[in-house]
């Protein structure tokens, strides 16, 4: 399938254009913000050419593509029609305060780092070719070559503005213009010679160059002047006079409190990570890496981003948060490339053969985390205990990084730096390492295992497929049945998630239809995915666009993972309170496993149902 076609089908399963409220990508994913995130199917959507793997995290919806995600961007911009990079539906970003930040560094930072990283380059570049004799120190080549490599960290605090304006909704060129005066060199040469007052107010000496917090700082505070401003300029004199007064507000209050606050907040965010690593030595080191895995799984490592850009723009290095990095993400692609080996599968070992290559020499490491590792478990602790014992090495040596770079083979220049070539070597044998422990660990702890039972079994990307099973599910909800085609939501109706019934309940709860497992339960409490003893996957979604209530008047009695019997309650609503407020409460329950299950019998006949009126006998 082409690429355009691949995009089609990721779009249509994760709810259509009209389900996305904001579209931005990173390196390897494609991050959508939906407004019910309760309508992609996983599974469906994972078996889409292209996509390795889904995740939920951060209040988004991540489509793991790989290497080809900006084209994957690019093909499906048109389809969303200005949903894409940056916009929103709402002024100001919804979700708890982590997810806010997080949303924050992949708008505004993750944009920019792809400069950096050319940057970085081009800088080991000038160090390969001075060590090698071919560009001497000082002379007008190297002075070129280094510019070139400089300019991108010099003028960080412009490219940070630019994505931090849009992040934040503002005037673009002015949020430009005013970060543009605290790098603007006259005044970079005032402030040198110190003891400068602005109408009497001292102004703070400092370079803001290569600055990342004093700019987002700047930015968030110009986001609640810029509505102020806008309220008392006149409507005739909006054009000319309404910029002229931004700016100069913000420009003063920037380079007279805001940067320096900011400044401030960056040397002791420096200092703090520099002091744990000082503290804590090896053990910082070694926790870091081995956790790493877990915190990309969490999406924890996206508030990374500007910590490392603002080390190596304060000490000159990192310390050891990318060094660590390192060491996870060798161990990640050995024990992919172990998989590889071992299993017997045909789309299992392709798949974690490309992943593994991925991951040792490119850095990227999500078709190995999500595609492999995590889904067969034994090589994801395999790979988090190599990258710990690899951390103990890499905290011995002080491994430093000095480009930002996701670590891999082809970019270990990263390492290069210093007045020697001894750290370059410690990253080398830490990669080394790191691969050849995972990969034997994962041999030793990880086979691919075939279970036999009375029923015809199957083994398919090490998931085991059983034949022959018959199941009756039971309505979880007392209330009037509906045929699911009457579902006024295509999604639904058109079976898009997966086949089954509607009920309108009369009563506010819902009761597990079989024994199972919480597979699911979205913190809003509006739709619950539960998995039967036997395989079968079940959505219940209450009612429609719910997910906007964003939990008032739903209370979960279960949490995911959990254990439950036919008939426990699983989620109490306010049925009166819901349709007050406007929402149609019919109830879709659909099989999402549809491509496991040969077909389902439905008993259409019915009328009102309760927790012991069989709806459903699906046959896989």
């Amino acid at each position: 399938m082409s690429i355009d076609g691949s995009v089609k089908e990721i779009l249509k399963d994760v709810g259509g254009p009209k389900n996305v409220s904001d579209l931005v990508h990173c390196y390897t994913r494609l991050r959508f913000t939906l407004k019910d995130d309760s309508i992609p199917d996983d599974k469906k959507i994972e078996k889409i050419d292209g996509v390795m793997g889904v995740n939920r995290a951060s209040g988004q919806y991540q489509v793991i593509i790989g290497n080809d995600v900006a084209d994957y961007f690019k093909a499906m911009e048109p389809l969303l029609d200005g949903k894409t990079s940056l916009n929103s539906d709402d002024k100001k970003d919804k979700g708890n305060l982590w997810d806010r930040f997080v949303k924050l560094i992949t708008s505004a930072i993750i944009p920019v780092i792809p400069a950096i990283i050319a940057g970085g380059l081009v800088k080991v570049v000038l160090s390969i070719l001075n060590l090698a004799g071919i560009v001497a120190t000082g002379t007008i080549n190297y002075r070129i070559i280094n510019a070139i490599g400089d300019a991108p960290f010099y003028f960080l605090p412009i490219l940070v503005a630019f994505y931090c304006a849009r992040y934040f909704k503002v005037n673009v060129p002015i949020a430009v213009g005013t970060i543009g005066v605290l790098i603007y060199p006259d005044f970079i040469n005032l402030l040198a010679k110190g003891n400068v007052h602005f109408f009497g107010i001292p102004v703070y000496s400092t370079s803001y160059s290569s600055s990342i917090i004093p700019v987002i700082l700047i930015i968030l505070v110009m986001s609640y002047i810029e509505p102020l401003i806008d309220k008392v300029i006149p409507k005739m004199t909006k054009a000319f006079l309404e910029p002229l007064v931004e700016l100069m507000i913000m420009a003063p209050l920037a380079f007279v409190a805001l940067g320096p606050v900011g400044n401030i907040l960056s040397i002791g965010l420096t200092n703090g990570i520099q002091f744990i690593y000082d503290k804590t030595g090896i053990l910082a080191v070694v926790l870091f890496a081995a956790l790493y895995a877990l915190m990309v799984l969490t999406g924890l490592h996206q508030g990374l981003g500007p910590i490392v850009l603002q080390n190596i723009a304060t000490l000159g290095y990192d310390p050891f948060m990318m060094a660590a990095c390192l060491a996870s993400n060798m161990s990640q692609g050995g024990a992919a490339l172990a998989v590889a080996l071992k299993a017997k599968d045909p789309k299992l070992k392709a798949t974690a053969m490309g992943a593994g290559i991925s991951a040792v020499f490119g850095g990227v490491t999500e078709p190995a985390l999500f595609g492999v590792n995590l889904r067969l478990k034994k090589p994801l602790y395999a790979a988090m205990l190599s990258a710990g014992i690899t951390g103990v090495f890499i905290g011995i040596f002080k491994l430093r990084t000095y480009v930002v770079v996701s670590p891999g083979v082809l970019s270990l220049g990263m390492f290069i730096g210093g007045k020697s070539m001894t750290n370059f070597i410690v990253a080398i044998i830490a990669t080394i390492m790191a691969v050849i422990m995972s990969f034997i660990f994962t041999l030793i702890f990880w086979k691919e295992e075939v279970v036999t039972t009375d029923k015809e079994t199957t083994v398919k990307d090490n998931k085991i497929s059983v034949q022959g099973i018959s199941e009756t599910i039971d309505s979880p909800l007392v209330g009037q049945f509906k045929k699911l085609e009457d579902v006024p939501d295509a999604t639904f109706a058109k079976k898009m998630l997966g086949d089954g019934i509607a009920v309108y309940p009369t009563e506010g709860k819902v009761v597990a239809p079989f024994d199972g497992v919480v597979e699911s339960l979205f913190p809003t409490g509006h739709a619950i995915g539960l998995k039967s003893n036997d395989g079968i996957e079940l959505l219940i979604h209450l009612g429609l666009e719910t997910v906007n209530l964003k939990g008032k008047y739903f209370e979960a009695h279960v949490k995911q993972d959990d254990v439950v019997k036919k008939g426990q309650i699983l989620i109490t609503f306010d049925l009166k309170k819901i349709e007050a407020a406007g929402y149609n409460m019919i109830s879709p329950v659909v099989i999402t496993n549809m491509n496991e299950v040969k077909n389902i019998e439905v008993n259409s006949d019915l009328k009102d149902v309760d927790s012991n009126t069989a709806v459903i006998i699906a046959n896989a």
